[in-house]
């Protein structure tokens, strides 16, 4: 059997609407018959990389580090499929996701390598990585907002990448109008996540659907302004404070 794993670095963990994206993709994957895993980073100890370098030359592949990331790891492994979901903050993922992948110092070598293109890297000593995928969502509208992300997930030769803008619109689904768009786009997600453990692959006509438009980015910014005015307006006492 497949195992699917998605690790997501929502601060929200349950509450995130990352997390509604991956449930999807994993009901999906579930679907074609594979065993499947959401971990919340947020709920493990994952202190950050110390930069000591330990783990290429006292401990080679281990971390002197004793936390939760040995156990992490281990679900990395064993899996066939590996996903990882990020709210946008800052342009890039989140502090927490990007601890994690420090922390994934030790899989790698000290050997330095030139790739073809002109570009470096460190010599892999794990031979066998599991395939990836990336779901990544943004509070904002507009499609700049990934600008950052996408040249780091482009290299990682992912199976296929979800970035979903006006991604609030996820926990909102009572505005009138957006409810089916909203089911569609999940649905799609499910279709994805079913293709990507029975295939090995996600088709092009499916990529472009999980990225139409679910609302405009002058009805979705006026809404958004409307309900932070509306705030701000019941909460002006501790606004004035």
């Amino acid at each position: 059997m497949k195992k699917v794993t998605v690790f997501n670095g929502s601060p929200r963990g349950k509450q995130s609407n990352s997390h509604k994206m991956v449930e999807a993709v994993l009901e999906g994957a579930c679907k074609a018959g594979a065993q499947t895993n959401e971990i919340f980073l947020v709920e493990h100890k994952i202190e950050h990389c110390k930069g000591c370098f330990a783990c290429w030359t006292e401990t080679p592949g281990k971390c002197i580090i004793h936390d939760d990331m040995d156990e992490l790891l281990e679900h990395f492994f064993s899996s066939n499929f590996v996903g990882f979901a990020t709210p946008i903050y800052g342009m890039l993922m989140t502090g927490i996701l990007k601890d994690f992948k420090d922390r994934m110092l030790p899989l790698s070598t000290p050997q330095i390598h030139k790739n073809e293109d002109g570009s470096f890297y460190h010599e892999g000593r794990i031979k066998r990585f599991p395939q990836m995928f990336y779901i990544a969502n943004s509070g904002f509208p507009g499609n700049h907002n990934f600008d950052l992300l996408k040249p780091y997930v482009g290299m990682l030769n992912c199976v296929f990448e979800v970035y979903r803008n006006c991604g609030e619109l996820l926990s909102d689904p009572i505005r009138e109008g957006y409810q089916s768009k909203i089911n569609d786009f999940l649905d799609t997600l499910k279709l994805a996540g079913e293709s990507m453990v029975a295939r090995g692959s996600v088709s092009q006509e499916l990529i472009d659907k999980i990225h139409l438009p679910l609302i405009s980015d002058e009805e979705y910014m006026a809404g958004a302004n409307r309900e932070l005015q509306d705030s701000f307006s019941n909460n002006k006492d501790f606004f004035n404070n």
